[in-house]
């Protein structure tokens, strides 16, 4: 069975952390995940961002900050 990603962006501020976009995909990467970020105008903080494997999905969780 092929798993499906669900990729969230999450915007983390001083005070909160909100998430600002989730999307599904039949295949994602880290990179291609935080260039969807980047395009959508976000900045990257690559240490908060991680993978989590469920049983049937990936998550991939990108923490971003306004750009």
């Amino acid at each position: 069975m092929m798993k499906e990603y669900v990729i969230a962006l999450v915007e983390v501020g001083d005070r909160y952390i909100t998430r600002a976009v989730t999307t599904r995909a039949e295949r994602c990467t880290m990179k291609e995940a935080q260039q969807i970020a980047r395009s959508a105008g976000y900045r990257v903080i690559e240490d908060l961002c991680y993978i989590v494997p469920i049983t049937n999905e990936v998550h991939i969780v990108v923490a971003v900050e306004a750009d």
